[in-house]
């Protein structure tokens, strides 16, 4: 759907040549998804085969994975350079919020609000900018919202800076929270993630665990990699997982008392850097700069299914697990595809176009909100 409700021809897609091969790898291991999709595409032996997976060629257009129709609900310039971190602050009631930070130095609110029928206006300028400030230290190169329930301090939100630190924000307020800052990282902090009470900061090859059960949280620990700066977290109820800018994915074992002890690791997980992860439903996604999307067991890292070519070829920057129980990923390619996280296929609806430059960043609410952003600082609020 377009802006204003007009749904796009299907012709389009099929014009920018959606209706595309793919060349994907499904894994027979005992760790298959239920309703994984078998025998219902061409399997082509690859020179040197993996024992683990089968390379499946299959085309796009005839697939018919059901999934409602997203619908480009707002379009709007909010930045003067590539937005760096996007984060859907609220997604209820009738009151949608939206923080964005940019290269440009800044970091934005934005505000959706329905009218009294609770119908979003899909009208250019019903996105209202709440307040615009400009953080010391700045760009702000990750975001995370604190849900950890202490009363005054509830739901602020955790900005990681160039300037090596994390600082507390606390919008609309005009200022980032000077009493809340995070001191110790070696390097730009690149990915944030919250977890119950616990904090995750990633600044170059270090993850650093903080304890959010004080008003200003705790340093607990810190884990180190060998290599290669850490470029995104994903957290699941036990487990923390890290991306690495030299292709691994290692994780680690949460306990109740916080203690981080080694898990599963895959140190050439990609070719190429690995830009975004997604924990969802027992499964770690991946996408990297090679091109690939893949699919691994939560618990062991062992490859479920890959995709080798998402978005025809180019860098993946970023992904995100819808509401609506789909994958998305954001790439060179200038679209936002779909994928059934169960095996990779992509939806009967695939791609989200809107953008005219490479999608860096994604962010899902929890009901029915997905935004993307891309690199000249345009982003889109998509109801799904």
């Amino acid at each position: 759907m377009l802006p204003g409700g007009v749904q796009q021809p299907q012709a389009n897609a099929l014009r920018r040549g959606l209706c595309h091969f793919t060349t994907r790898q499904f894994c027979k291991t005992p760790t298959n998804p239920p309703g994984a999709r078998q025998g219902l595409e061409t399997v082509a032996q690859s020179k040197r085969p993996d024992r683990r997976c089968q390379t499946l060629v299959s085309s796009n257009a005839i697939r018919e994975q059901k999934g409602k129709e997203a619908i480009l609900c707002q379009r709007f310039k909010a930045h003067n350079a590539a937005v760096t971190a996007l984060l859907v602050a609220r997604d209820k009631g009738n009151k949608k919020e939206i923080i964005t930070a940019s290269l440009d130095k800044t970091l934005a609110l934005w505000n959706l609000e329905a009218d009294e029928d609770e119908q979003y206006s899909c009208t250019p300028g019903a996105m209202q900018e709440v307040v615009r400030i400009h953080p010391e230290g700045a760009p702000v190169f990750s975001l995370a919202q604190d849900d950890w329930a202490r009363g005054e301090v509830l739901h602020q939100i955790f900005c990681g800076k160039q300037s090596r630190d994390v600082v507390a924000w606390d919008p609309p307020a005009d200022a980032l929270h000077d009493a809340v800052v995070l001191n110790g990282h070696t390097g730009w902090v690149r990915a944030l993630a919250t977890q119950g009470r616990w904090l995750y900061s990633a600044g170059c090859n270090h993850l650093h665990q903080w304890d959010m059960a004080r008003s200003v949280p705790r340093h607990v620990r810190q884990v180190k990699m060998d290599k290669g700066d850490i470029l995104d977290v994903a957290v699941s109820p036990h487990q923390v997982y890290i991306a690495g800018a030299n292709g691994s994915i290692r994780s680690w074992n949460v306990d109740k008392k916080g203690e981080l002890t080694h898990a599963a690791a895959r140190d050439k997980a990609h070719k190429d850097r690995v830009t975004a992860i997604v924990w969802h439903k027992n499964f770690l996604y991946s996408v990297s700069y090679s091109g690939s999307l893949k699919m691994w067991d939560g618990n062991t890292l062992e490859l479920v299914a890959h995709v080798s070519k998402a978005h025809e070829g180019g860098r993946i920057h970023c992904a995100a697990a819808g509401p609506d129980g789909f994958l998305y990923t954001g790439g060179d390619d200038k679209l936002v595809r779909r994928w059934n996280p169960a095996d990779l296929t992509p939806a009967a609806s695939e791609a989200l176009f809107s953008h005219h430059y490479p999608v860096r960043a994604l962010s899902a609410g929890p009901n029915e909100v997905l935004v993307s952003a891309d690199a000249k600082g345009e982003v889109c609020m998509w109801t799904l």
